[in-house]
């Protein structure tokens, strides 16, 4: 198989402006993100906030050495227990919108969202801000041209060290427990994240590694989605037409473990000879 040339590495200056603009967007956006999400409990805002927060995770290590690191190690904190606290109704959230729509579902939604509502309840009372004199300083960041060179040296060291840990599990991910195969799903998004700072916005869309990346993100993301409708399913087996709901659940299962087998392929020719 013809391998594909894939390293590309910004040059500092220009990795350096589209970290700090981006850092910074998402973390002068993050407060009225969290009091939407707190105000509404809406479903998409929870998402939206947990990708954030994932995001801003990833700026702020890369960028560890060009901020306060008892600053970044702070907001991580706060960060993770935030959204280790969300998991719970995102999870339920996940299996509403599989069960949305679907016959003979009405029942199983009405007691997840009953689950949902106490769920709702515990993580609401934990969003509050770590302070904003906090965020205002993570905003705040070292420049000139060392700085700038050590950021691209550290994104030059996580790009392959993701890249050669990714890419050395593809084969073996359906061999992989649940925890195993999280920690790959992690990688992958790092080095989503990864790919995406490095390019201009406009060439995002041509990038024939970021588009596998995104692929793989997915498919992988969609085979837990359904791992956790499943999870949540187990409690309703006395139900006369919960077959039907599994049967369904089953046929998706397996066109998502296609997608992923087909998305490994896709990703082989960015990996490194041996991997």
């Amino acid at each position: 198989m013809k391998r594909e040339d894939s390293q590309h590495w910004p040059a500092p200056k220009k990795l350096f402006r589209r970290w700090r603009r981006r850092k910074n967007k998402l973390l002068a956006n993050l407060p009225a993100l969290l009091e939407r999400c707190r105000a509404t409990g809406r479903a998409e805002l929870v998402h939206e906030l947990r990708v954030a927060l994932r995001r801003l995770r990833f700026y702020l290590r890369l960028g560890r050495p060009l901020l306060g690191g008892e600053d970044v190690t702070r907001f991580l904190r706060w960060a993770r227990r935030i959204s280790r606290a969300s998991g719970p109704v995102r999870d339920l959230d996940v299996a509403l919108e599989w069960l949305q729509g679907r016959c003979h579902a009405e029942e199983v939604s009405e007691r997840i969202l009953e689950k949902r509502a106490r769920a709702w309840q515990r993580f609401a009372a934990l969003l509050k801000m770590p302070g904003k004199t906090l965020l205002d300083r993570l905003q705040k960041n070292k420049n000139g041209a060392k700085v700038r060179d050590k950021l691209a040296k550290r994104y030059k060291k996580i790009e392959s060290r993701i890249r050669s840990d990714v890419c050395g599990d593809a084969t073996a991910f359906f061999k992989f427990n649940e925890e195993q195969q999280h920690q790959v799903r992690r990688l992958l998004r790092r080095w989503r994240y990864q790919r995406e700072i490095g390019l201009r916005r406009r060439n995002a869309g041509k990038d024939k590694l970021l588009s596998v990346l995104i692929e793989l993100q997915e498919a992988t993301g969609v085979r837990q989605n359904l791992i956790l409708v499943e999870d949540a399913l187990k409690c309703f087996r006395s139900l006369p037409y919960i077959n039907d709901l599994c049967c369904a659940l089953s046929v998706e299962q397996a066109l998502a473990t296609d997608r992923i087998r087909a998305a490994f392929r896709a990703l082989s020719p960015f990996c490194p000879k041996g991997a």
